[in-house]
């Protein structure tokens, strides 16, 4: 099987918020056969009982997949994550929901996206436990955007490493893109949707409601620049909101 990525990283503080990435990760592990690291940060002092952790974790999810496990003592918990990272490392993150507009995701989660600039699989508080990806659609979000296009790929690719189809999707009067014909350019004739309103990250969040869903599939929108990026207000709520998996793709190139 060809997969965007050759290994998984969940990172984990030892915390319910962070654990809940680790079943949409081993969902992917056990179906790709692709080796799944679980990385807890330690601070001095900290070490005994974060191995300890770690090898409870091990037990438990025995039934399912080998983990492997690391301890990194640093005190930056994005260094710890980032450095050193293997190439074609996919990290699965899970979100703590609160704050408001982009700190919705956490200041960890958009450094990550930031300093690796690949697609990072989020999970937030509303996402339930036990396997992710039996069922549903790979989801892309389309804007009319340049930026959000960017989607389309790692749609596909996700779409094609779960056997699960692909489906389009557009919110309120979007001008500039019609996902219908989107869909039909890619083969996939009907697999799409217009939803109305005009609050997207709602409409978002409640797609369960219209269509079954997997996996939503968005980009982010470096208003300021690729270095100076913050997530945008919708895609933050959508993963707060959101009761299955966002993988979110950092559009490089939008730098206006």
């Amino acid at each position: 099987m060809t997969t965007p990525f050759a290994r998984l990283l969940v990172p984990l503080d030892g915390s319910p918020d962070a654990e809940r990435a680790l079943d949409p990760a081993l969902d992917v592990a056990v179906r790709t056969g692709l080796p799944l690291t679980v990385l807890r940060q330690t601070y001095p002092g900290d070490e005994e009982s974060a191995a300890t952790y770690l090898a409870e974790l091990t037990d438990r999810y025995a039934d399912r997949t080998d983990l492997e496990t690391t301890l990194v003592n640093r005190e930056s918990a994005v260094l710890a994550i980032t450095e050193g990272i293997e190439p074609g490392t996919l990290v699965c993150m899970g979100t703590h929901g609160r704050g408001r507009s982009e700190a919705l995701l956490g200041s960890v989660a958009e450094s990550v996206l930031r300093d690796l600039g690949q697609p990072l699989l989020l999970v937030g508080p509303h996402v339930p436990p036990g396997p992710a990806f039996e069922r549903g659609h790979v989801v892309a979000c389309l804007d009319g955007s340049k930026a959000a296009e960017g989607s389309l790929g790692p749609a596909q690719e996700w779409s094609d490493l779960l056997g699960l189809p692909l489906w389009l999707v557009t919110v309120g009067d979007t001008e500039g893109v019609d996902p219908h014909q989107v869909a039909a350019e890619l083969g996939q004739p009907g697999h799409a949707t217009r939803l109305g309103g005009d609050d997207p990250a709602s409409a978002l969040a409640d797609l369960g409601d219209v269509l079954p869903v997997a996996l939503l599939v968005m980009t982010t929108h470096g208003r300021t620049g690729w270095r100076r990026l913050t997530l945008g207000s919708v895609l933050a709520a959508t993963v707060r909101d959101a009761q299955v998996p966002v993988l979110v793709v950092p559009a490089v190139h939008d730098t206006e």
